[in-house]
């Protein structure tokens, strides 16, 4: 669970934080009004001390100040924990909570939003280099690597409930600078996974539930990408992480649930896009091709990471298989620096007609 509370005064959240269900709770905090109790082994962050860490969401930790522009993170993800960021809001205060344990706190307030003033369709036409990160860089980081790189495409989170980093510059305004400058955006959402994994929250084995739950989880991308200026035409990709595609209820569970993405996608005027390993959600998206109790998806990201920059998927995907829709993603987890600015990065090979 992730709820955002933005308030001028304290709430409830000192009253649930110190309450006897969180009576081992020893660690007490105060920043901006708020009073909260937590477990003594979590990290407790200053980022106004600290600018360049990253706010994740994957692990435990309570963050207090506005997230850097200039994150250094790690670009996987685990499984959403339980984690709080205290952040200033101009003259009042939104608290962003993950996890089940302060489930309480679930009241959200929604911001104004900034309008978008540029609108496009993304990914777009373009067969080149890619890369995605946890958190999407400043511009001054994005200067420096258009001029410094081959990347002209970039994976950016733009939603769902184990999506792991705080997003300080993903605005819309940031989504029509890029495209000014010539980047391809892939919107990336992070939702439920397969129920055959660790993952906190996951999708339900029934198959008619999972695809009512994808087609949720389409409405939100779709809202999320709209926000940020993407139009209708635009690919929106699932991010299903790796599972057992030996457990024949957990992907049906996944294929009914990405059913009920791709539905939901052209039923808003977007297309579907899912990004999942090689040997896992691609693989079962590639056996279920033809079956029509399932709706393929517009493009597929697969994950296989033998270092070849280009879209052949080998045992894993088929030649004749969504042609001109791929995105091959050939690196995982590393560093790459450019005019002076080092991000971590996997790095994509995109083909997209």
């Amino acid at each position: 669970m992730r709820a955002s509370i933005v308030a001028s005064s304290v709430i409830t959240l000192a009253a649930i934080l110190t309450s006897p269900v969180h009576a081992e709770q020893e660690r007490a905090v105060s920043y901006r009004g708020y009073e909260l109790n937590v477990p003594a082994d979590w990290p407790v962050i200053d980022l106004a001390e600290n600018p360049t860490e990253c706010v994740r969401f994957d692990r435990n930790a309570v963050y207090l100040g506005k997230p850097g522009p200039d994150q250094r993170c790690g670009a996987g993800m685990g499984p959403t924990a339980d984690a709080v960021l205290i952040e200033p809001v101009g003259d009042q205060t939104r608290v962003t909570v993950t996890g089940d344990r302060y489930a309480a706190m679930a009241t959200r307030v929604d911001e104004a939003a900034e309008p978008a003033k540029v609108r496009t369709v993304q990914p777009g036409v373009y067969t080149g280099l890619g890369f995605d990160a946890c958190a999407a860089p400043s511009q001054g980081a994005m200067d420096a690597w258009h001029g410094g790189s081959q990347f002209r495409a970039i994976g950016v989170y733009i939603g769902g409930i184990h999506r792991a980093c705080a997003q300080p510059n993903l605005t819309p305004g940031w989504v029509g600078t890029q495209v000014k400058k010539g980047w391809h955006l892939i919107p990336t959402y992070v939702g439920l996974q397969a129920p055959c994994t660790s993952f906190r929250h996951r999708i339900d084995l029934n198959t008619d539930a999972a695809r009512r739950q994808g087609r949720e989880a389409a409405s939100d991308g779709v809202a999320q990408a709209s926000r940020l200026g993407m139009n209708p035409g635009t690919v929106i990709y699932n991010d299903m992480e790796a599972y057992n595609i030996g457990d024949g209820p957990c992907s049906a569970a996944v294929m009914s649930f990405l059913s009920g993405w791709t539905d939901q996608l052209r039923e808003r005027g977007y297309r579907s896009g899912v990004y999942s390993s090689a040997g896992s959600g691609i693989t079962d998206l590639v056996r279920n091709h033809d079956n029509r109790a399932y709706s393929r998806p517009d493009h597929v990201w697969f994950a296989w990471w033998n270092g070849q920059a280009n879209v052949d998927g080998g045992k894993f995907l088929p030649a004749d298989r969504w042609l001109g829709g791929r995105i091959h993603q050939y690196l995982g987890g590393h560093d790459e620096s450019y005019n002076g600015v080092t991000i971590n990065i996997d790095s994509n090979f995109l083909d997209l007609k």
